[in-house]
This record gives C-alpha cells, structure tokens and sequence, in this order.
C-alpha cells in the first residue's frame, strides 16, 4: 500500500484565515440572494395548469428581513431559520422571527427613517 499524503489538521487559525479571505464573496452572494424571496406554486386543474408566483419584501422598522422564505400550496408560509414552523401568514411568520430572533430587533430599534438590513442566523449573538 503506497503512503498517502497526509492533509494538514486545520487549526482555529487556519480556519479562521480561510473565513476571512471568503467572507466577503459569501456576504455579497448572500445579498444579491435574499432581498426579496419570490415562490413559484404549480398545479394542475380540469387540464389547465396554473402558475402562482408570489414575491415578498419583508421590513420590519424600515429595515429589510433577509432569508428563505416559502409558501405551500395552501397558502401558509415558512422561514428557512425557524424550519420546523408554517404560519397561516406572512405578518404571523414576521412576529414569530421577532419572537424566535429579539437580539436581532432590539440593539436596532430605530424609526422608520433609513433602510437597513436584519440579518438573521441560528446564532444568539455575533
């Protein structure tokens, strides 16, 4: 058996190098990505085939929420970051990301002036 080369064990340094030479090609594909969530619904009825395309825009003081977002085929909705949660509504799933995500909310409380942006991640803190 011929000796492999064997891969170097990463350490937090090399990860945290490898982090942040790709941090900034992730965070700009992740903008372009998660604006605005459009969802393509498909079914067919009596032989005619029915598209319904639905495209959200979420704020919440004036600052977009950013991330998957789907609708089912009736109607209720779900946010990639609480997966295990359907709401009957767009504002119900909206309150619930406030709830599920207050940190995200609170240290940026604003006015309705300026747009921003709210990210959201399964992390309690940055």
């Amino acid at each position: 058996m011929a000796n492999r080369k064997r891969e170097p064990v990463p350490t937090p340094q090399s990860i945290a190098s490898y982090v942040k030479r790709h941090a900034p090609r992730v965070k700009q594909s992740q903008r372009r990505h998660h604006a605005t969530t459009e969802t393509i619904r498909e079914a067919d009825h009596q032989g005619h085939h029915i598209v319904v395309k639905t495209r959200y825009e979420i704020s919440v003081d004036g600052r977009k929420v950013l991330g998957h977002l789907g609708v089912s085929n009736d109607g209720h909705v779900h946010y990639h970051p609480i997966p295990n949660l359907s709401f009957a509504s767009a504002l119900d799933m909206v309150k619930a990301i406030i709830d599920v995500f207050p940190h995200q909310f609170e240290a940026k409380k604003r006015p309705h002036k300026g747009p921003g942006r709210i990210r959201h991640t399964n992390r309690t803190h940055h």
